[in-house]
C-alpha cells in the first residue's frame, strides 16, 4: 500500500472515530435522567470599534478542539405546505449513531436543536447591536440540553462570522457544567483575516480543523482512497510509486486564500446562576448568555401531543 494511500485511509478512519465519539456523547448526555435541564442562549459578538490594530496581541496561544464534543443538529428543511422545517436525528443503538435509520426529532426532549426564534428572549439585544453600529454579531442561538459534572460534559462546537477558507471568524467551543453551581467554560478564539498575496504567514499558530468538518479532499469525494491508486500504472507496465510524490509545488501558506492578521482568545470560566444575563467581556469580542431551568417533560407525553 502507498503512503497516499495509507495516508487517506487514516484520515478516513479518523473521521469516523471523532464522529462515534461526538455520537457517544450526546446520547450520553441524554440517557442520564438525573441530570437537570435547561435552556441556553448566547450571543457572541464583536467590537467594530474595539482595540486598534496596533495593538500587539499574544502569539503564543494554544488553539485546540476537546476530544468530548457535540454540535447543534441542523434541521432538515421539508417544503411542506405547513411551511415548517421537518428534522430528523439518528437513532441510538448502544451510544453510537444508526445514521441509515432516521427517526424524527422530538423538540421538547431531544438536546442541542437550535430552538426558533420566537423562543428565544435576547433577540433585542442581538437587534440592538446591529442598529448601534459599534458591534457585529457573530454567533446567536438558544437550545436546549442536560447539564452534568464537568467530566462528564461534552463541549459544544462554535462557529459564527464570515467564512475564510475553511474556517469562519469564530471558532472553538463553551461547555456548561455543574457543582454547587452553573459553571461555563468558554474556549473561544475570533480570527481576523487578510488576503494571501504571498507576505510571510507571520506567528500566528495554525487554525485547527474543526472535528466535524470534511477530511480534506485529497483522495475522492467519500474520503476513501482513490481507485485509480492502486491500478494507475505508467507507460512500461509498472505502479506509479505514490510515495515518490512528498514535495508541493508552493508552500502550504502559500496555498490559502486568506491568512490570519490577528487572533484573540476569549478563554474564561464564569460561575453563574440560573435566569440570570451574564457577560463576558473583552476588547475584541463580548459573549452574552442566559441560563434558564428547563422541565423535560416524559416521552409518553410527547408522544401523545399533551
Amino acid at each position: 500500500m502507498t503512503h497516499a494511500l495509507r495516508t487517506s485511509r487514516s484520515s478516513f478512519v479518523l473521521a469516523t472515530l471523532l464522529g462515534l465519539v461526538a455520537c457517544t456523547a450526546i446520547a450520553s448526555a441524554v440517557a442520564d435522567e438525573s441530570a437537570d435541564w435547561y435552556q441556553v442562549e448566547m450571543i457572541v459578538f464583536e467590537r467594530t470599534s474595539g482595540a486598534d490594530s496596533i495593538e500587539q496581541w499574544p502569539r503564543n496561544i494554544q488553539l485546540r478542539y476537546p476530544l468530548n464534543w457535540v454540535t447543534l443538529q441542523t434541521p432538515n428543511v421539508d417544503q411542506e405546505e405547513t411551511g415548517e422545517a421537518s428534522t430528523t436525528r439518528p437513532s441510538w443503538d448502544n451510544g453510537l449513531a444508526a445514521l441509515d435509520k432516521p427517526a424524527p426529532v422530538d423538540p421538547a426532549r431531544d438536546p442541542f436543536l437550535p430552538l426558533p426564534e420566537a423562543m428565544r428572549s435576547m433577540d433585542r439585544f442581538a437587534n440592538a447591536m446591529d442598529r448601534s453600529g459599534q458591534y457585529r454579531v457573530l454567533f446567536h442561538e438558544a437550545w436546549r440540553q442536560p447539564v452534568t459534572e464537568l467530566e462528564d460534559s461534552p463541549a459544544l462546537l462554535i462557529q459564527g462570522g464570515d467564512s475564510f477558507d475553511n474556517h469562519t471568524e469564530l471558532e472553538g467551543s463553551i461547555t456548561l457544567s455543574v457543582s454547587r453551581y452553573l459553571h461555563l467554560h468558554t474556549r473561544l478564539w475570533f480570527t481576523e483575516f487578510e488576503p494571501n498575496y504571498g507576505q510571510p504567514p507571520g506567528a500566528w499558530p495554525e487554525l485547527p480543523r474543526r472535528p466535524d468538518a470534511p477530511q480534506p479532499d485529497t483522495a475522492g469525494r467519500d474520503g476513501a482512497a482513490p481507485l485509480w491508486a492502486d491500478e494507475w500504472q505508467s507507460p512500461t507496465g509498472n505502479a506509479w510509486d505514490m510515495s515518490l510524490n512528498t514535495t508541493s509545488s508552493l508552500p502550504d501558506f502559500l496555498e490559502e486564500d486568506y491568512l490570519p492578521r490577528r487572533i484573540v482568545t476569549l478563554n474564561q470560566q464564569r460561575r453563574m446562576r440560573s435566569e440570570e444575563l451574564h457577560y463576558l467581556d473583552h476588547p475584541i469580542i463580548g459573549l452574552l448568555i442566559r441560563v434558564t431551568p428547563y422541565e423535560r417533560p416524559d416521552e409518553e407525553a410527547t408522544e401523545s401531543g399533551e
